[in-house]
């Protein structure tokens, strides 16, 4: 593990209970910076009260986000001097699929690559797996502002 979740938490923009990732596996730092990272999905979120009572399901909605958080710690961590003091603001997702349901609980790995980076504008690609299983994958952008 390269970054424990006080490390994370600390780095990430956001803050519970809206922070989706809590340990970074891997960092790529080359020429198409990459990220590995881990949200543990315990079933405890508070959102699981209401999707679905007694039948959780991870929205979908919250998957992209964690996905677009893992590749803001990416961008934070590999662009650090583009990106200090700002934060990100999430454009748009484009090619989502959800593949699997997730049904906690569940350690998710989540997968961020940086495919572009123009006048603050960055461009992702993502995937979350549990286990050898694809959960989700996207394509995103956010600018840092």
């Amino acid at each position: 593990m390269l970054y424990n979740e006080e490390q994370v938490h600390a780095l990430l923009p956001q803050k519970a209970p809206f922070a989706f990732v809590d340990e970074i596996l891997e960092l790529n730092e080359g020429d198409q910076p990459s990220i590995v990272a881990v949200w543990h999905v315990t079933g405890k979120e508070k959102f699981f009260d209401g999707h679905f009572p007694n039948n959780p399901v991870l929205p979908g909605v919250i998957q992209i986000e964690s996905m677009a958080q893992a590749a803001t710690l990416l961008t934070m961590i590999a662009k650090k001097a583009d990106v200090e003091g700002k934060r990100p603001a999430f454009m748009g997702v484009e090619n989502c699929r959800f593949r699997a349901p997730v049904i906690p609980p569940q350690d998710l790995t989540l997968k961020a690559t940086l495919v572009m980076a123009r006048h603050g504008i960055y461009k992702y690609t993502g995937e979350i797996w549990q286990g050898e299983t694809l959960i989700c994958n996207a394509s995103f952008s956010a600018a840092m502002v």
